[in-house]
């Protein structure tokens, strides 16, 4: 019997290295692709995970356990001071058992929406139920020790516009507890003053009714507390162009900024019934910055600004 060369037995004549391999290859990266596409989702899952683990998932908010781990870091930080703030609303229980938990549920969204836009890149925690929490940080080093003033009474005047909810128009307030940090970074010490602070402005806004803001600052005695009632209407500018809060601002309005006790030129770039995207004059030159401004610290501007204004302010 003929043993056929391999060869002579394919019509084709012999088959190559290549050809051979070419299918056990093709095999292969289509495994090693959907290899890959697995291992996507793995890590997709995995973020997704750390995420939840990290936030709140009714509001998007960090959560305590979040604040509680990466607040002592920033803490520690001694480029800029801080402050620790507890929050908690007024009249919002009244509104879950008028009109259900799903009506509850959107305030405190919209509640974290507008704290988020208030406080901007600091970080900001829903604690659970309506109690929030806040690390802000000094915008700079060389601000005036009392700075989270400032803060806080935006805050609260963030929170506090009526807002449209299933069709009917509710408000809450805040009752709000602030504890300069200075040199510690003892959190649980610090969160423990707050909301001791914060129950001392729920206690306000029980007696008169209107919402409160407690300060706690360490002294060489003790702690001392003060609750300040922020105002209904913002003071408006001096000068018989300036307007009340409630103006509906439009993109391109020419608006005062008032800050820290200063007030700036500014344009509307955005705004709805609460708060404005604004783009304003820095401190000094003709520089200028963005930011999202409660429309409680803005009045109407009719001094026109040629660096800003791209018309004359009529």
């Amino acid at each position: 019997m003929r043993i056929l060369d391999p060869a002579a037995a394919h019509p084709g004549g012999p088959l190559s290295d290549d050809a051979r391999t070419q299918p056990e290859t093709a095999r292969l990266q289509a495994r090693i692709d959907q290899l890959a596409v697995h291992v996507q989702q793995l890590e997709q899952e995995r973020a997704s995970l750390r995420w939840m683990a990290g936030h709140d998932e009714l509001t998007g908010l960090a959560n305590r356990r979040h604040f509680q781990s990466v607040a002592p870091e920033m803490l520690r930080r001694p480029d800029r001071s801080s402050a620790v703030l507890v929050l908690d609303l007024n009249g919002f229980k009244p509104i879950n058992d008028t009109y259900g938990h799903d009506a509850g549920d959107e305030v405190l969204c919209v509640i974290a929406r507008r704290m988020a836009a208030a406080l901007g890149d600091q970080l900001v925690a829903r604690f659970g139920g309506d109690e929030f929490a806040a690390l802000p940080r000094a915008p700079r080093a060389d601000v005036p020790p009392t700075w989270w003033h400032e803060v806080a009474d935006s805050l609260s005047a963030a929170i506090a516009p009526p807002m449209n909810v299933l069709g009917h128009r509710l408000s809450v307030t805040a009752s709000i507890g602030v504890v300069p940090a200075g040199r510690s970074s003892n959190l649980p010490d610090l969160l423990r003053r707050a909301d001791q602070a914060m129950f001392s402005a729920k206690r306000h806004a029980k007696t008169t009714g209107r919402a409160g803001i407690t300060w706690v600052v360490a002294t060489e005695d003790g702690d001392h507390t003060e609750t300040y009632e922020p105002a209904t209407d913002p003071e408006p500018a001096p000068g018989p162009t300036a307007s009340a809060s409630a103006v509906a601002y439009r993109p391109g309005d020419p608006v005062w900024v008032h800050r820290s006790g200063a007030r700036r030129a500014g344009v509307i770039e955005g705004a709805c019934e609460w708060a404005a995207l604004v783009r304003y004059r820095g401190h000094n030159g003709p520089g200028t910055m963005v930011d999202t401004i409660p429309t409680s610290s803005l009045t109407a501007r009719a001094e026109a600004d040629p660096y800003l204004d791209r018309k004359p302010v009529k």
